[in-house]
């Protein structure tokens, strides 16, 4: 009895490891005071966003520079304000600048700078390297800090192999696991849609 107590308690200990965790489950060590640069510049996708989303096309670029440049330099280590500073400069034209802001909050592992900065890589754009090899590093943690994208994109984009190069091997298991994640996160017709196809290609 003993014994398969223990076993039950070693059990859930792994899968407490190694399961993805949903991004409303990890509790934020950084700051959730709204700032103006919240205000200028927050993203609707990202999961700790704390002010109502603003657009590329709707942003008033001056404005969010000034905010968020303020705001970073009150609170520095602040991952999402970084994130956002970048943000900024990213989508102004201010690619160099971006950058340092950007793998700030990577290194912080902000859920929605891991997701859209290894995105960067994998396209190219807006910086001068593609390397798809940081994605599927970046992808990974952030499927498994629970960033939905990152949950979708990694199994799809590894299952068509673009990550052969970097010498990754992902279990199935893991794949299988962020897809549910993913899955028991959106209300999206057509992501539940992709989901299900991915899910249905990778049991073949």
């Amino acid at each position: 009895m003993r014994c398969n107590l223990i076993r039950i308690l070693l059990f859930g200990l792994a899968v407490s490891i190694v399961a993805p965790v949903s991004a409303e489950t990890i509790t934020p060590w950084w700051s959730q005071d709204v700032t103006e640069c919240d205000r200028q510049s927050s993203h609707g996708l990202d999961p700790f966003h704390v002010a109502p989303p603003v657009t590329s096309k709707t942003m008033d670029f001056a404005k969010a520079q000034a905010a968020c440049e303020a705001a970073v330099a009150a609170d520095p280590d602040n991952p999402r304000l970084n994130y956002q500073l970048g943000r900024v400069y990213g989508y102004s034209g201010q690619w160099q600048k971006a950058m340092p802001y950007r793998l700030k909050a990577v290194e912080a592992e902000y859920p929605q700078s891991l997701f859209v900065i290894g995105y960067l890589y994998f396209s190219g754009n807006t910086i001068d390297e593609k390397n798809p090899c940081k994605t599927v590093k970046m992808w990974r943690r952030g499927a498994e800090l629970g960033r939905l994208a990152a949950q979708v994109a990694l199994p799809r984009h590894y299952m068509r192999g673009d990550f052969e190069s970097c010498g990754v091997k992902i279990p199935e298991s893991e794949l299988a696991g962020y897809l549910d994640a993913a899955e028991a996160q959106t209300g999206d017709f057509y992501t539940s849609m992709l989901i299900e196809d991915l899910r249905a290609e990778l049991n073949q």
